[in-house]
């Protein structure tokens, strides 16, 4: 019995004391090695084909140049979130961009400031005097066409990062005084006004009544007008555009009970719009295309689109829906050239689509005496005033799919600038009128992620991380090995 109690004292414990030694030195290597990599914040590799968790390069020249401090806000989410990750690098490639994690119930200041919820998740992008929210639906879109999602994260982090720390945010007035869709919170299009303030732009009203047409309004914007312009309002609009005016016209056509075109009707109105080579009509758009209408309802209509600056983000994964739309006439091409006017449609109805004066008939059916598709809806009317200045128009003949009225569409609720991409092609407007388009257009396709071999760089890190730190632990072994042999 004491022989077997001094071998468990000589033999056993003295082992005993070695092994755990030894597995406290390594559990020490490994929180030593954590900790260096944690210091050094090395980027995740990223072996996917699409680079989805890599800043491009474009993004990356363009955040180098920027000079103010910018703090990018993160609410809902957390450490490991691949948009996180994502955001880290801006800061990697400018000290002056700072990333932080926000806990609502701990920083109640910055929920109330960037009007957070606690189920919220959006990220708030904040320069010295601007700020921006995107929130985490933003940041993906769709493509109808291959039926796969599109990550647009660092394209909406890079250009709120631009926008915010741009010299001088471009001015958009609405026009008031007859009739028009207004633009405070109760209003029909106080929601649109709030995403245009959003996107960085100083958002007023005018009433060219009593006040000249300021000479910084970068974008008029007209929404839906029910009476005529006073002569002295249609002067104004008319040097506005002389001086190379930008202008958006979202016009309802049932406002209207007579064809408008007719200069006795509205004859300032009209007078405006012929320089362009325009009219709006007093009927509405049915559309007999399934594919083409949403819910089965004809006057609610899915238009096709022309590619151009407005809608090339939105050309292959967006759709549009306009609400009881009416239709741009435009002037013959010989008339259009005496003007000095380009036309560009890029929203129209199909050739199954039928046009119709009486919008209180039943439009279930098409009948003999409707005009047949198809039909332009919305149009870039580009008008050279001189050899330095043209004055651009976009029209739309259709305003009510930018407000936010409430409607009832296949039994949900909501509102029409939240359909499909409404709210983004009132933005794009926008921002193409007061070139203001964004100025990185980075496009990952998630639907189905390949991998690419990796760099030799990526793989020396890789191979370092597999086969070092496992020699490291088999010499250790292998030398405690020896000691206790030589100690025998």
């Amino acid at each position: 019995m004491r022989k077997l109690i001094e071998i468990i004292k000589k033999k056993w414990i003295r082992d005993g004391i070695l092994t755990i030694a030894l597995v406290l030195i390594l559990v020490a290597i490994f929180i030593l090695i954590n900790l260096l990599f944690n210091n050094l914040n090395i980027t995740p590799l990223d072996f996917t084909k699409e680079k989805l968790y890599t800043l491009s390069d474009e993004s990356k020249e363009q955040i180098s140049q920027v000079t103010q401090n910018v703090t990018i806000y993160f609410f809902g989410y957390d450490e490991e979130s691949t948009t996180v990750t994502l955001a880290k690098q801006y800061h990697d490639v400018n000290d002056k961009i700072t990333i932080q994690i926000i806990d609502t119930s701990e920083r109640p200041d910055l929920a109330a400031q960037y009007n957070v919820s606690t189920t919220s998740q959006l990220v708030a992008v904040q320069a010295t005097e601007r700020y921006k929210i995107i929130d985490s639906s933003e940041m993906y879109t769709y493509d109808s066409s291959t039926y796969q999602t599109i990550d647009i994260t660092e394209q909406k982090l890079t250009n709120a990062i631009l926008d915010v720390t741009i010299a001088q945010k471009p001015q958009i007035y609405f026009l008031t005084g007859h009739g028009e869709y207004g633009i405070d919170s109760s209003s029909p299009m106080g929601t649109l006004a709030t995403y245009i303030e959003n996107d960085v732009n100083d958002v007023n009203t005018i009433d060219l009544l009593t006040s000249d047409m300021p000479e910084t309004c970068d974008v008029l914007v007209i929404a839906n007008p029910t009476s005529d312009f006073t002569d002295l309002e249609t002067e104004k609009i008319q040097n506005y555009i002389n001086a190379g005016g930008k202008i958006v016209w979202m016009q309802d056509p049932y406002v209207f009970t007579s064809n408008w075109t007719e200069e006795t009707t509205y004859p300032n109105i009209t007078k405006i719009l012929s320089q362009f080579g325009i009219s709006f009509s007093s009927g509405v758009i049915c559309e007999e295309s399934t594919e083409n209408m949403i819910a089965g309802t004809p006057d609610l209509i899915i238009p096709q689109m022309t590619y151009n600056g407005i809608v090339k983000d939105l050309y292959t994964d967006g759709t549009i829906a306009l609400l009881d739309s009416g239709k741009i006439n435009t002037v013959s091409d010989e008339e259009l050239e005496a003007l000095g006017v380009t036309a560009s449609p890029f929203l129209q109805s199909t050739e199954s689509s039928f046009y119709r004066e009486d919008i209180n008939s039943d439009i279930s059916q098409k009948l003999d005496s409707d005009e047949e598709g198809p039909f332009v809806l919305a149009e870039i009317l580009t008008k050279k005033i001189d050899d330095d200045t043209e004055s651009t128009l976009v029209a739309y003949s259709n305003a009510l799919f930018a407000t936010n009225y409430t409607v009832q569409i296949s039994g949900s609720i909501g509102t029409p600038i939240s359909i499909r991409q409404n709210k983004d092609i009132i933005l794009n407007t926008i921002a193409y009128l007061s070139d203001r388009e964004d100025s990185i257009r980075i496009r990952k396709d998630t639907g189905l992620v390949s991998f690419e071999a990796i760099t030799e760089k990526e793989n020396r890190i890789v191979l370092w991380i597999i086969f070092t730190i496992p020699i490291i632990i088999i010499i250790a072994g292998i030398v405690i090995s020896i000691v206790r042999k030589r100690k025998k």
